[in-house]
């Protein structure tokens, strides 16, 4: 029976393997290059760059400034998430229930004036009788040129600055969410390829190597504190020789556990072990040998330094990550994407049954999304913590809502059944994928 499995960032950032999601990697990178090692390594990078004039901490504080100012797009979003935390987290301790009820508390004053500056249908057909006029506006406030008192900007910041430097904490995150994401920096830079903005590039090829550098280096502590218990990571040592195995993350893992099977894995979005020259078209890929022997030091100064260069008479070379992120509309770094894609699709497709663990379904991704589309005539289960916004996700793919679903359970975990349609509530590393 061919069984497709589909990694998500669901299944990196389980307890025991402890990688971050996308939108902790900003805080986290920041951090790292603060460290000892890590401001070594950047200093190594930044040399490669000249006028580089783009720093992580400037980038978060400059986000955080802006957002305690005008964060009128995610006002609903917060307050919601946080709700529903509060109702339905009964391990929150009193702390954590506090700063819940403080968020809360500031999103709806801020709604509530927003709501009571709104214009309603009885005052505007007042104004129109009495002075025969039309109105144009909404409201009777510009709220693009509110001034939110200090203090209300530093309560603001306060909250920002701790949510980002405590991801865990099950109030706070849905604070940070979607505010400081890595893929929209970098595709805000990697139009300058595009463009030929030498700025934008070197910013951008900046930006991934740092991402590549923290990842690596994250890798590598994983793989030292799992020691001879290595072989038991989770979810990758259920992986079985048969299985045909797409990857959404950007590790070596999912590698090293099919490089054996007849099909390794298929790494969707790009692999740590892969880096390109996209001026030349050169693709280059690290040994197995080299990449576990790997000193990030000694790589940038005696092979990557060897190959950037932005100057024509010296011959240029713009040499980066092979990492995409998830967008509608993907730039193609290398042919070994187009291959990728493909096999991809073809396994999906001819698959007896798809099995997705930890994957977000976000609407970015439609290229991914699309093709399951196509394969909603056969079994699918998905593995995810939250299944009722994973049902939202999937009504668009599936054509499918919330109360046509049965309520079942499996491995002692609660799932809804839609037909064909499995989705089941659990950490990545709480099921065993072998018996699905």
């Amino acid at each position: 029976m061919a069984k497709v499995i589909v990694l998500g960032a669901g299944v990196d950032s389980s307890i025991r393997i402890g990688m971050p999601l996308t939108n902790e990697l900003i805080p986290k990178i920041s951090e790292f290059i603060t460290s000892e090692y890590g401001t070594l390594i950047d200093e190594k990078l930044r040399r490669l760059f000249p006028q580089l004039r783009f720093r992580f901490d400037n980038f978060i504080k400059t986000t955080i400034d802006n957002f305690a100012q005008d964060f009128s797009s995610e006002i609903d979003s917060i307050r919601t998430n946080v709700n529903n935390e509060l109702q339905n987290n009964l391990e929150l301790d009193e702390e954590q229930r506090k700063m819940g009820r403080l968020i809360v508390a500031i999103m709806e004053k801020v709604t509530a004036m927003k709501t009571g500056a709104t214009l309603d249908e009885e005052t505007e057909t007042l104004i129109r009788e009495v002075f025969a006029t039309d109105v144009t506006d909404d409201t009777i406030i510009d709220f693009s040129k509110v001034v939110y008192t200090d203090t209300f900007k530093s309560v603001l910041r306060m909250i920002l600055e701790r949510s980002l430097s405590n991801s865990t904490n099950p109030i706070l995150r849905h604070v940070y969410h979607n505010l400081l994401d890595i893929e929209d920096l970098l595709m805000r830079y990697f139009i300058g390829f595009y463009t030929g903005k030498e700025i934008q590039m070197k910013t951008y090829s900046y930006i991934t190597w740092a991402l590549w550098v923290y990842l690596v280096n994250r890798e590598k502590e994983i793989t030292v504190a799992s020691g001879e218990n290595f072989n038991t990571l989770p979810v990758y040592s259920q992986l079985q020789s048969d299985n045909i195995v797409i990857t959404f993350n950007y590790t070596s893992f999912a590698y090293l556990f099919t490089k054996d099977s007849p099909q390794p894995a298929l790494y969707f979005h790009g692999c740590l072990m892969d880096y390109v020259d996209v001026y030349n078209k050169t693709e280059m890929r690290f040994s197995d040998r080299d990449y576990m022997a790997l000193n990030i030091e000694n790589f940038i100064t005696e092979q990557l330094s060897q190959n950037i260069c932005f100057n024509e008479e010296q011959g240029r070379k713009y040499t980066i990550p092979s990492l995409l992120p998830p967008v509608k509309i993907k730039p193609v770094l290398s042919k070994r994407y187009i291959d990728t894609w493909y096999k991809a699709t073809q396994a999906m497709l001819q698959a007896d049954k798809i099995i997705i663990i930890g994957y977000s379904f976000n609407n970015s991704d439609e290229h991914f999304n699309g093709i399951l589309r196509e394969c909603i005539s056969k079994p699918v289960v998905i593995v995810d913590t939250d299944i009722d916004g994973i049902i939202c996700r999937l009504s668009p793919i599936f054509r499918c809502y919330p109360n046509q679903f049965t309520v079942i359970t499996i491995q002692g975990k609660p799932a809804k059944l839609f037909g064909l349609l499995t989705i089941i509530q659990s950490p990545a590393d709480e099921i065993d994928i072998r018996l699905l």
